[in-house]
């Protein structure tokens, strides 16, 4: 415990989950998908520290390899980024032919919505110069 203390200098160790199951922030990806190539082992260790930034590292039980390393700003940089980019939830990651429907839906939705804007903005471009 005192070296896992050590991870995260001048931070307490508040907590110690076992994963036996990937979270929302620690969950392997398919091999083709966006860093699909990193191996997430399971059963991994979260510890959790009451730093500033409230830090989590993932584990390796096994080895002590630091798997993840995760402060504030990068879960919240996941939902921001990652799953809008790639829709990484891991309830659809499950339910690989569910997650094609629903991006190909979405992906028809945002071309949709870019065509009717560019046909708007053309419209209203044509009437400016016409005047």
């Amino acid at each position: 415990m005192t070296t896992m203390a050590r991870l995260v200098p001048g931070a307490r160790l508040a907590r110690v989950d076992t994963l036996d199951a990937y979270d929302f922030y620690y969950y392997a990806r398919d091999e083709h998908a966006m860093l699909g190539h990193v191996e997430k082992p399971l059963p991994a260790w979260r510890l959790i520290y009451d730093d500033p930034q409230a830090t989590w590292v993932y584990l390796d039980p096994r080895t002590g390899q630091i798997l993840s390393r995760q402060d504030r700003g990068s879960r919240a940089s996941r939902w921001l980024f990652a799953f809008l980019h790639s829709w990484d939830w891991t309830g659809l990651l499950s339910r690989r032919p569910l997650w094609d429907a629903l991006l190909i839906f979405l992906s028809l939705g945002g071309a949709a919505l870019s065509l009717t804007g560019a046909v708007i903005g053309w419209r209203r471009l044509g009437k400016k110069l016409r005047a």
